[in-house]
């Protein structure tokens, strides 16, 4: 479902901003344009693999950190460790949506809204949830309370 939300809004993202896009005060110059699509397109490249270490860091933390309490429901457990690391996964992407956003309304082209706003897309599509990841999570979480 938070998936679902996520790329919904990734949708409505340049429909939304095509209408405040309109409303332009005063465009950047052309050189700051250059400079701050720059600094967007690096972020980009640089926030994609630091999601998937995040993401790795976070699921074997899920996987290894103790409760701080007997285990009642593992199931539940495990779904709330594993819906944090989708959540900060899924908040990454719409951060890296959102710089499309904000360079179209600075008066940069139609291009970089679409390009990063497809970049998260694929980002979302990357770092959805797994069911694979979330039985790993049940798994560890079992075996961790077998040996308490």
């Amino acid at each position: 479902m938070l998936t679902g939300l996520g790329v919904a809004l990734l949708c409505a993202l340049p429909f939304l901003t095509h209408l405040t896009g309109d409303y332009k005060p005063t465009p950047l110059p052309l050189e700051d344009l250059i400079v701050w699509r720059t600094v967007c397109y690096i972020s980009v490249i640089l926030l994609l693999p630091l999601t998937n270490l995040l993401r790795y860091v976070f699921l074997r933390l899920n996987q290894t950190m103790p409760a701080l309490a007997p285990i009642i429901d593992i199931d539940a457990l495990a779904k709330q460790r594993y819906l944090c690391t989708v959540s900060v996964s899924l908040g990454v992407m719409m951060i890296i949506g959102s710089f499309g956003a904000i360079m179209y309304i600075l008066g940069d082209s139609v291009n970089t809204l679409y390009i990063l706003t497809l970049v998260a897309g694929l980002g979302v599509f990357l770092y959805r949830p797994k069911l694979d990841e979330y039985h790993a999570i049940v798994h560890a979480l079992t075996l961790m309370e077998k040996t308490r």
